[in-house]
């Protein structure tokens, strides 16, 4: 995976989590006129408190961690690239 794909993925990762905790968010703001529609787009008015979205996104930051560990063991045995190998091998 390219490093330029992994970047947008931190940021998917950060900005899709952080919508939850954002009142000015569409997500926050739908979820709020449900039940104080005259607190929609109120600080205080969201989903997740700030706290659990960090806790969100540390976790899900962890689990991108070890997807990419995962991808890059199996492309990269023994911390080489297949392309490597062969090189050394010809």
């Amino acid at each position: 995976m390219k490093q330029s794909e992994i970047r947008k993925l931190i940021l998917d990762i950060t900005k899709g989590n952080l919508r939850y905790a954002d009142p000015q968010d569409d997500i926050c703001k739908e979820a709020t006129a449900r039940y104080n529609k005259d607190k929609v787009g109120q600080e205080g008015y969201t989903i997740q408190s700030a706290e659990e979205v960090l806790e969100d996104i540390i976790v899900d930051l962890k689990s991108l961690q070890r997807e990419l560990q995962i991808k890059q063991s199996i492309y990269r045995p023994n911390g080489f690239s297949v392309e490597e190998v062969i090189k050394d091998n010809q």
